[in-house]
């Protein structure tokens, strides 16, 4: 049953960080910097600190009782993150949000994955369940591959008529592999620093607690590059004006609910990931992570990314999917194998 629970609660977590980013196409007034800044401020500072003083006060007291490694460890993690955040939103204006999501989140499950199984689960490689998720991962690793040469050929195609807005491919790329190696280093910190939810327990902390204890302080040193980049180019563009716009109200509700979508995806990732056990982090950051790609892609295509991208490269893409689904059944039945004791 917690099997159960921990895959559903996946699924909720992919399908929902995959549309976090959907309202940006709804922001018209707005500047990069403005939609950014205030979906940051949300998903990286109110959300974490309110949802956690809500399930458990003590936050505080379980930080400062914490091993002084875990906490440099914490910190630096998310300063980390979100610097490659920052690179995330940048590729995302430039290449689009399906393909940016592609390339970021597929380094995310090839680094977020092997960094900690073989830094501490080494053991784990030969067994079933080892070799069937590294299966699963060189699978979406594939998608990744196959869905970056896709963009590639859409933009190719796409250069023949050029547009006013399309932004450098080569640029896009770049800055979707630095969010992709930044992404890694949550779910790396995430599985390092797993004795702080163990400490959170001991001091009395819910599963629920525990399992999102790392949380607050993470994000919120994910949020100094987020607000000192952001803030730079507010006062380079003179666009704090772009708040006082008619029915920013409306993009002020948007920049909530992205930061609502991304937390709360992370909060249902670190509940799945504590009910499947020691190795949550290895079977569900991959099957996160590929489940975000398809939503994100969805989401692509529905709103015309692939528009005038030529037969050749929508081939391309749909084979670059079929691979990244084949890895969610593969990592799916690596779960199972785990459950049944391996």
């Amino acid at each position: 049953m917690n099997l159960v629970s921990a895959l559903a609660l996946i699924l909720a977590a992919g399908v929902i960080n995959g549309s976090f980013a959907l309202p940006t196409k709804y922001i018209e007034k707005w500047r990069f910097e403005n939609i950014w800044l205030q979906y940051a401020l949300w998903s990286f500072v109110v959300l974490p600190w309110l949802f956690m003083f809500a399930i458990e006060p003590r936050i505080l007291a379980i930080y400062s009782a914490a091993p002084p490694r875990l906490l440099a460890l914490m910190l630096a993690g998310g300063f980390v993150f979100g610097a490659g955040q920052v690179c995330f939103a940048l590729a995302m204006t430039s290449i689009g949000l399906g393909l940016a999501f592609v390339i970021n989140l597929g380094l995310g499950i090839s680094l977020g994955f092997l960094l900690p199984l073989v830094l501490q689960h080494p053991r784990q490689i030969p067994t079933p369940f080892g070799v069937t998720t590294l299966l699963g991962t060189a699978l979406a690793v594939a998608g990744l591959l196959v869905s970056s040469r896709a963009g590639k050929l859409r933009d190719e195609e796409r250069s023949k008529t050029p547009r006013a807005d399309e932004g450098s491919h080569s640029l896009g790329v770049t800055l979707a592999i630095l969010a992709g190696l930044s992404s890694a280093c949550q779910n790396v910190v995430f599985s390092l620093t797993s004795p702080l939810q163990e400490l959170a327990s001991s001091m009395g902390a819910r599963g629920f607690a525990a399992a999102n204890v790392l949380w607050p302080g993470f994000l919120l040193c994910a949020f100094v590059p987020y607000a000192l980049y952001t803030v730079y180019l507010h006062q380079k563009n003179g666009s704090f004006a772009c708040y006082a716009e008619p029915g920013s109200w409306k993009y002020h509700c948007f920049a909530v609910i992205m930061g609502a979508f991304w937390f709360g995806s992370i909060v249902f990732y670190s509940k799945a990931s504590r009910l499947i056990g020691s190795l949550g982090p290895l079977v569900g950051w991959p099957m996160f992570m590929v489940l975000i790609i398809l939503t994100s892609s969805f989401w692509g295509w529905k709103h015309n990314e692939w528009e005038g991208s030529g037969a050749r490269a929508t081939a391309v893409m749909k084979n670059g999917l079929a691979f990244l689904i084949a890895s969610i059944l593969v990592l799916g039945f690596s779960s199972s194998l785990r459950a049944g004791g391996f």
